[in-house]
């Protein structure tokens, strides 16, 4: 299936020793780094994890290696696939504002009598005050050059998002995300070229709310975005959903009623004082040309209940097969995923995932089980990751992973340690080894790394220089591959809302010589 999209625009709140999350955008990636552009980086520090969507929830991705007042440039904690247009969030605390020393005791009872009123009434689903319109959004131009001789690339991104919330102090909002990609001299009409991952508008009004347009529920976020009418219904912890409509052409990414699609979900969420329990039950049907393509439920959970644990987990059930070509009912486990996050001491943190998927076959899609391998390749595997912090200054990092496929004749290895140093002597730079060994039933080597970033011009520019030494041994063959891989990148805050950035990186080895040349121009709004 074709990639969606990861959508998310959360804005959270909370009391002292909260959180609050905000996000940010890939502005680029190489081989061995993401480069994350944040508004603003207040509260985001080395060795903190950044967050992408997947299913409904908040998943792990990035390391924070350095960071400048606008980006963070990170490395990957697991095997995602992101592409330019994720979303990434950053979790950070929130402390609550202390009250003015000259405070009475009689004003701050006061203070706290309001503040309980104000409680009072929006749990009995009261108006305290007038909804307050917010707006934001983004503009970016984008230019990838490929330069490998006659195979030479040029491709252009130009995208476009936005938020409105309380429209006009209303209870109507809207949301877009648009994308038009296409290569320099190669046009295959707008279909191909304009890209809608998001366009709805949005009622919301006391309990009810009620989504038109193309959208991913955050509460069934597997099924993708639907095209279509969406409602929800809150009852304290409860919510309920319905959802109706057709699926994205796989292809083109444009409508297709003749994907139709509808399905139904139960949301639990409590907040306590140790954290955070959600619990979600879906359960879904979708066709094409109204022949059942697939029937399944999804159930995810999560909690913060025990002190530096985090659990999630999720699996999916298909109740739908075809015996001999005639329809039957059937409960196949099709996907699970488990993961823990533990921090014992506030300078480590550890995580652990297992993640478990089987092939996924959609009857009228797909007519072969060919088709359907081919769309959905089967991971499998087990990976643990460690952050750890001995010094003020030093952080030393690094992640392993088993992957296990029937195809492969042996299993895939693969780890990756590095040790960071802030603010190095003499030139108050930010450096960075780094280790990776990679193992599959094909090949088998290391990759060794260096890096230095700097901030320049007061905050305003933030550049870095890298180097890696590629050593691979193909096992099947006497071929190795050997490469030498040098990475320059400047980022320039020209205002305040408005960035640029450029990025190169140069490859050698005896075959011959590439490179490679990121542009990008944001405006936020």
């Amino acid at each position: 299936m074709r990639k969606l999209t990861l959508l998310l625009l959360i804005c959270l709140s909370t009391t002292t020793f909260g959180q609050k999350i905000i996000k940010g955008s890939i502005t680029f990636r190489s081989s061995q780094n993401i480069y994350v552009m944040f508004e603003n980086t207040e509260g985001i520090q080395v060795g903190d994890t950044l967050f992408s969507e997947v299913k409904g929830w908040l998943v792990p991705v990035l390391l924070v290696k350095s960071f400048s007042s606008t980006s963070c440039l990170c490395v990957a904690l697991s095997k995602l696939k992101m592409d330019e247009t994720a979303f990434i969030q950053a979790k950070i605390p929130v402390v609550e504002e202390a009250l003015p020393v000259h405070q009475t005791a009689d004003e701050l009872e006061a203070t706290k009598s309001v503040n309980a009123d104000a409680i009072g009434a929006v749990l009995q689903g009261k108006k305290v005050k007038k909804l307050q319109p917010q707006f934001d959004g983004r503009l970016s131009l984008t230019s990838y050059s490929n330069l490998t001789g006659v195979n030479s690339n040029q491709r252009f991104r130009y995208n476009l998002s936005f938020n409105a919330q309380n429209i006009d102090s209303s209870a109507f909002s809207a949301e877009s995300y648009l994308s038009f990609s296409h290569r320099l001299g190669e046009w295959k009409g707008i279909t191909d070229a304009l890209k809608v991952y998001s366009l709805a508008v949005n009622y919301h009004s006391g309990n009810h709310a009620v989504t038109l347009g193309r959208k991913i529920n955050l509460n069934m976020a597997n099924i993708g975005a639907v095209d279509g009418l969406q409602y929800e219904y809150t009852r304290k912890a409860l919510t309920f959903g319905l959802m109706g409509g057709s699926r994205p052409d796989y292809y083109t990414y444009g409508l297709n009623p003749d994907l139709l699609q509808f399905g139904a979900f139960v949301s639990h969420h409590v907040q306590m004082d140790k954290g955070d329990m959600q619990t979600s039950l879906a359960l879904f049907n979708q066709m094409n040309q109204f022949k059942t393509d697939r029937r399944f439920a999804y159930l995810q959970h999560s909690n913060a209940l025990l002190k530096n644990l985090n659990v999630f987990a999720s699996a999916e059930v298909d109740f739908y097969t075809l015996v001999n070509l005639q329809p039957t009912s059937t409960f196949d486990l099709t996907s699970a995923y488990v993961s823990l996050r533990y921090k014992p001491f506030s300078n480590l943190s550890l995580s652990l995932s297992y993640d478990a998927r089987k092939n996924i076959y959609y009857y009228e899609t797909f007519k072969n089980q060919i088709d359907s391998i081919i769309d959905r390749e089967t991971r499998q595997g087990l990976r643990f990751n460690f952050n750890y912090r001995p010094f003020k200054k030093i952080v030393w990092g690094g992640n392993a992973g088993y992957r296990s496929k029937k195809s492969d004749r042996t299993p895939s290895v693969n780890a990756n340690t590095y040790l960071s140093y802030m603010e190095l002597p003499w030139i108050n730079a930010y450096g960075t080894l780094d280790l990776t060994y990679l193992k599959t039933s094909y090949l088998n080597g290391m990759v060794y790394g260096a890096s230095l970033s700097k901030e320049l011009f007061d905050g305003k520019v933030y550049g870095e220089l890298k180097y890696r030494l590629v050593n691979y041994d193909y096992t099947n063959s006497s071929s190795t591959l050997r490469q030498n891989i040098a990475e320059c990148s400047l980022s320039w805050r020209m205002a305040k809302k408005l960035m640029l950035s450029v990025d190169f990186e140069g490859t050698m080895e005896s075959i011959g010589n590439s490179a490679r040349v990121y542009l990008n121009l944001t405006r936020r709004f």
